[in-house]
């Protein structure tokens, strides 16, 4: 085979590939592929945080502005009340993706202990602007 025929066949795979993508629609009808909704950000880079009223999301607003929601996979009492957070990784990461879990740390009380949490991926303006003044970041 040439070489001009397989780099033809090779575009074609890869444009088949691409057209088989899982997609996701976001709350604005907009579409991204999952690996864009795979979004990360490094731990160290978080300048504010709240939590929802209901204690099971935490939003944090990132280094770019990019507000990201963390889910609770457990009970976390003090996080409502919480002053300040932290973050303990797991396994050493520093960067935080979509679907990754990780330890949050919550301050102000020296008996309190970590909470499981799920980064839920990275919300869109609208999403942001949906949510309760109360819990924005």
């Amino acid at each position: 085979m040439s070489a001009r025929l397989a780099f033809s066949v090779f575009l074609c795979a890869l444009g088949a590939l691409a057209a088989c993508a899982p997609v996701s629609t976001s709350a604005d009808g907009t579409t991204a592929t999952a690996a864009n909704a795979r979004k990360c950000f490094f731990q160290d880079d978080v300048r504010s945080f709240r939590a929802s009223a209901d204690g099971r999301n935490v939003y944090v607003r990132e280094l770019d502005k990019t507000i990201y929601r963390l889910e609770a996979a457990g009970a976390c009492p003090e996080l409502s009340d919480a002053l300040a957070i932290g973050f303990a990784p797991m396994g050493g990461m520093n960067s935080l993706c979509t679907g990754d879990y990780t330890r949050l740390v919550v301050g102000g009380s020296p008996s309190s202990m970590p909470c499981s949490v799920r980064m839920a991926g990275a919300l869109t303006e609208a999403e942001v602007a949906a949510l309760p003044a109360r819990d924005r970041p």
